[in-house]
């Protein structure tokens, strides 16, 4: 039985009625305050030497429609390791007025595996911000482009132990927030009995809290430390460790392409990077029960609406 839930999220009614669909409005709203922080954030990124590209569905967007995915209500980013210490070095003095850097290593009871960049003076509360917080800003997500070994068998290692650890935090969440992932399978039985399965494998993992293992699966990914290997991944993806493996001189060079009014940085090789995560057939336009759905807890433009 596969025990991924990746996709289970992306297509989830909303079994248990704690979430709502976003309004078209909302979305609209929504876009554009991420379109306004990328900016923000490519211009700190070019005035520091910083380099990233965009990543999963935001690069499927600005391939296919020159911008956001007209139902996204996301904006996802990859960077290297390299960069991302970069970015953390300046994040004080460029950023931090006005936003929010959430890690694994840094923040505290934070138990996912990538990085948030969160807006402050805005709320948006999705599945994976359960826990009412402060710090619950709309957000850029950033995921981390790791080295990895070019002998093949300390690869596989790499490989094994990621996603071990990735699988095992993935459980001590769903244990964590058992009550509301079981009422979001609703009466879906395959869903709800993967669920029950990694709430079970949770309440084995519960002697250690959630963030530790996130941490752990963090140390794990980056303990390669040469910036010249031939791979790369993004173990933190959407197909993990091996499904996201790709040659160095192919994915960690870019060209900069037109998403909206900016024109923001994708992997030189963005076709090889679409058919590996979408499939062959990545610019065919899906059709409207297969589009993602986009549920959220709470949502707060704060004085961004009126701007947007």
């Amino acid at each position: 039985m596969e025990l991924s839930t990746f996709s289970a999220f992306k297509t989830l009614a909303n079994g248990n009625n704690t979430l709502r669909e976003m309004t078209n409005d909302e979305l609209k709203t929504l876009q554009k305050v991420l379109l306004s922080m990328v900016e923000e954030f490519d211009d700190v990124c070019q005035k520091n030497n910083i380099n990233y590209m965009l990543g999963g569905g935001s690069c499927l967007g600005a391939v296919r429609h020159k911008g956001f995915i007209p139902w996204d209500d996301d904006m996802d980013i990859n960077m290297t390791r390299e960069d991302y210490l970069k970015l953390r070095k300046v994040f004080k003095s460029e950023l931090e007025k006005k936003y929010w850097l959430q890690s694994p290593e840094d923040t505290k009871d934070y138990a996912l595996g990538f990085v948030k960049l969160r807006k402050k003076g805005t709320t948006f509360r999705g599945r994976d911000d359960l826990e009412d917080s402060s710090e619950s800003g709309i957000c850029i997500d950033i995921f981390i482009i790791e080295n990895t070994y070019d002998f093949f068998l300390w690869r596989y290692f790499h490989g094994f132990l990621s996603l071990t650890m990735g699988f095992l935090l993935s459980c001590r969440n769903f244990y964590k927030n058992r009550k509301f992932y079981l009422g979001l399978a609703g009466n879906n039985k395959k869903i709800r009995t993967i669920f029950r399965i990694k709430v079970i494998i949770g309440f084995l993992l519960a002697f250690l809290p959630a963030d530790k293992y996130a941490r752990m699966w963090n140390t794990i990914n980056g303990m390669c430390h040469n910036n010249h290997s031939k791979y790369v991944t993004v173990p933190v993806g959407r197909k993990h460790f091996f499904g996201e493996m790709y040659l160095r001189k192919n994915y960690c060079n870019y060209k900069r392409i037109t998403f909206d009014r900016l024109k923001l940085p994708v992997p030189i090789d963005e076709n090889g990077y679409m058919k590996n995560l979408f499939g062959s057939d990545y610019m065919r336009i899906p059709k409207k029960t297969e589009q993602e759905k986009h549920v959220l807890l709470e949502l707060d433009f704060g004085d961004n609406a009126q701007k947007n």
